[in-house]
Formats: structure tokens, sequence, C-alpha cells
């Protein structure tokens, strides 16, 4: 009996080694686990920077001022808006095919498009509740408003429901595809001319 009891204290140092190796082994499949989530986090992190950049990069602006005009010629309405807009410093070019349009003032709220099929750039003023480029300063012809470039847009309101009185003061929102909004308003002056410049 002796001589058994003895023997344990042998035993007892390699148990120990045993569960000191299988403690180091749990410990590193588990800094293994923690540094795992930890990359993915990151990455998933890394992912929502990126698409946030690209979200503000993306934004455009309005360049100059923006004209009320009257077609009709009785003086009491601006049935078209014209203003100019380019891309933000360091923007990303924005498709000009999927740019969408809402016009409010205080009595109602009207989406803007353009026909389908219908062409950016039509020969004629757009139909009313759409919208069109009229000219492209320094660009290439094609449908990406791209750094440097510059395009003249007609909005044609609608008439029976949208179209601009006397004081009437309104917002035009326009909202490309990828980035923030363009929030422009304005306040019609006290008597329309053929031609206003809107404040």
């Amino acid at each position: 009996m002796k001589r058994l009891l003895s023997r344990e204290d042998a035993f007892t140092g390699l148990e120990a080694a045993i569960v000191l190796i299988a403690f180091v082994v749990v410990a590193a499949v588990f800094s293994y686990v923690v540094l795992g989530a930890g990359f993915f986090s990151t990455q998933k992190s890394q992912e929502a920077v990126y698409t946030g950049v690209q979200q503000a990069a993306s934004s455009f602006e309005l360049l100059g001022d923006v004209y009320g005009v009257d077609t009709t010629g009785g003086g009491v309405q601006i049935n078209y808006l014209n203003f100019t807009v380019g891309l933000a410093p360091g923007g990303m070019p924005i498709d000009m095919t999927k740019l969408t349009m809402v016009f409010a003032n205080q009595s109602v709220r009207q989406d803007i498009g353009k026909p389908l099929g219908a062409p950016l750039r039509p020969n004629a003023n757009p139909p009313a509740n759409n919208w069109s480029i009229v000219r492209d300063i320094n660009g290439n012809g094609n449908d990406l408003l791209e750094g440097g470039e510059q395009m003249d847009l007609v909005v044609h309101l609608q008439e029976s429901k949208s179209s601009i009185a006397a004081r009437d003061a309104f917002t035009l929102e326009v909202k490309p595809i990828v980035g923030p909004a363009l929030s422009i308003a304005r306040t019609a002056p006290g008597g329309i001319d053929p031609v206003n410049k809107l404040y």
C-alpha cells in the first residue's frame, strides 16, 4: 500500500500537465474564435464606412440661380422651373436617367418624373409633370453627370395642380439614385413676369 501511494505523486504531476495542456488548447481555440469575430465585425464596419463615403461623395449641388418661367403669358402662375446642377467637389458620377424629383407647396405634393423611354434631351420642352436636360455644359453627351460637367434642367409643372402662384413658397427635391437629395426651397415674387428669378 505504501508503494502505491508513493507512485500517485508521479501520476498527479502527469495529470497536472494534461490539464495544463487542455487549458492551453481551449484558450487557443477561444482566442481564435474571438479574433475571427473581431475580424468579421471589422470587415462589416469597413463596409459601412465605404458605403457612407460613397453616399456622401455622390452628392451634387445647385449652380447659380433658379428661374421660374410663365409660358402662359398671363402673369398669374409659374409653370416651368429652370436651374443648373453640377457635382460637388470630389463627387461620384450621377446617373441622370435614375433621377427623381418631388415638388411640394402648401396645397400639393407631386412626384415629377420623365415618361418611360422618353429621351432626357427632347427637342421640345418636356410634357407637364416631367423634366428634361436642356443643355450640357462641358459635357460629353452621355447621361452621367461627371466632374467638371454642368446640366441645365427644366421642370414642367402641372398647371392644374402644382403651378406656382404669386408669393407661393415651394420646395423641389431632386433625388439621385445614390447620395443625399438636393432640396431647392424658393418663393415666387409678388408680381409674375415671363421670366422670374426666384429667391
